[in-house]
């Protein structure tokens, strides 16, 4: 964006935006820019609270009204989210105990899909909405390919796509369907929370680790280049 940006204002059309990576902003200098102290994925702070994203919108709005010699400039948005990372968040905790099975990561993943199930829905019914289906893929068809992958075997979804859009994309709508399926229970988690409970105590966070560590030796190309996208940066 901060590219693009210089492109439109060079025709007269004056541009502001959000930042989430303060260093990208800091080397492209975009012409107006708001950095936001939150997690990637969440430019606007919390979900689910109204008030305080038309705070940030507003904040990155405002610098429109900035004289022209100001230009480039970052802007520190200084009110941060609930920052808060205790895993104890959440009022009704899923219970993954496993049933009888080989304790594969197939098997597993599978439990806590279904486990989630009727969490999602909830989640999808309240909203109105969901970000899951990038990928064009039933959820368990998204796990079944991200667990393939983890065992070496990558394939393209369409003629379209290639194996490594592919699964970036089933890997994304996995995070998705998870994290949406998370909020709907009772009780409030904050992001950062949410984040790490997925990364630290999910099967799916596991699973995509997994895939992310197979997909160094992978001999597909565009896989070993996607694969990364999935994983936040310090857990590589």
């Amino acid at each position: 964006m901060g590219g693009l940006s210089h492109f439109l204002e060079t025709d007269g059309l004056a541009t502001t935006q959000i930042s989430l990576v303060r260093e990208h902003t800091e080397a492209m200098k975009p012409p107006r820019a708001l950095w936001v102290p939150f997690i990637l994925g969440r430019p606007l702070g919390e979900p689910n609270d109204a008030a305080f994203q038309r705070r940030v919108l507003l904040g990155a709005l405002d610098l429109l009204e900035r004289p022209l010699q100001d230009v480039p400039i970052l802007v520190d948005h200084t009110e941060e989210a609930d920052g808060a990372t205790e895993l104890d968040g959440r009022a009704c905790p899923v219970n993954y105990s496993p049933v009888e099975h080989d304790g594969s990561l197939a098997n597993r993943l599978a439990d806590e899909i279904e486990s989630l199930a009727t969490w999602y829905e909830l989640s999808v019914e309240r909203t109105g909405r969901t970000v899951f289906g990038g990928a064009a893929m039933t959820i368990n068809e998204v796990a079944d390919a991200l667990v393939a992958a983890v065992d070496g075997s990558v394939a393209a979804n369409t003629e379209q796509l290639s194996a490594g859009d592919t699964l970036r994309l089933a890997g994304e709508d996995l995070k998705a369907w998870v994290t949406e399926a998370a909020t709907a229970q009772p009780g409030k988690m904050t992001a950062y929370a949410l984040k790490a409970w997925f990364w630290e105590q999910t099967v799916a966070g596991e699973t995509l680790r997994a895939a992310y560590e197979s997909s160094k030796t992978s001999n597909n190309e565009s896989w070993r280049y996607q694969a990364p996208v999935l994983i936040p940066a310090e857990l590589r």
